[in-house]
């Protein structure tokens, strides 16, 4: 059996926030949270990087905008010149809702896609759903995973410090 870590439930958020903070002071590094709801203090307390999402999706909207931009000069200019009513060949307000409209989507579509890429979508397994308390029937839980890859991990030692803070349940995962 190799190991990948080792699992502790506990009743509330605040004691999921309480135990991470007090397994980070100890020196551990390589741990996930699991709740049922979203935890302010939990991404900064286990170290999660900022997400790069909102510079993904500028750049999809830049993009979608200047290959729609792009493609009515290519039509209007070179393709299929017609000189209507006098205007000009480049007539940029008629252009630039077209543009935004398709700078929406391609911030859309650059969102969705990095969604998937970011978080490593799409996955049908991970050695989380191996433990035997992580389970739907047991909704409502908080869950820190400590990393088997942990510099400070030891299977005795983690068990005992996750029990300390107050942990209902632990259990070890396989990978």
């Amino acid at each position: 059996m190799t190991l990948y870590g080792i699992i502790a439930s506990f009743p509330d958020a605040d004691r999921l926030a309480d135990a991470a903070r007090a397994m980070r002071k100890r020196g551990y590094s390589r741990m996930d949270g699991y709740s049922p709801y979203p935890v302010p203090e939990l991404a900064d307390i286990l170290g999660m990087p900022k997400t790069r999402m909102p510079l993904v999706v500028l750049a999809g909207a830049i993009l979608g905008a200047a290959f729609a931009y792009g493609l009515i000069l290519y039509s209007v200019e070179i393709d299929y010149p017609i000189n209507v009513g006098g205007r000009p060949l480049h007539s940029w307000p008629a252009y630039i809702v077209i543009a935004f409209e398709a700078a929406i989507l391609g911030a859309a579509v650059a969102g969705f896609i990095g969604v998937f890429v970011a978080n490593g979508l799409p996955r049908y397994y991970h050695p989380v759903f191996n433990a035997p308390i992580f389970t739907f029937a047991e909704g409502g839980n908080f869950y820190l995973l400590v990393r088997a890859d942990d510099p400070k991990f030891t299977r005795a030692a983690t068990k005992a410090q996750l029990s300390r803070l107050g942990a209902d349940q632990i259990s070890e995962v396989e990978a």
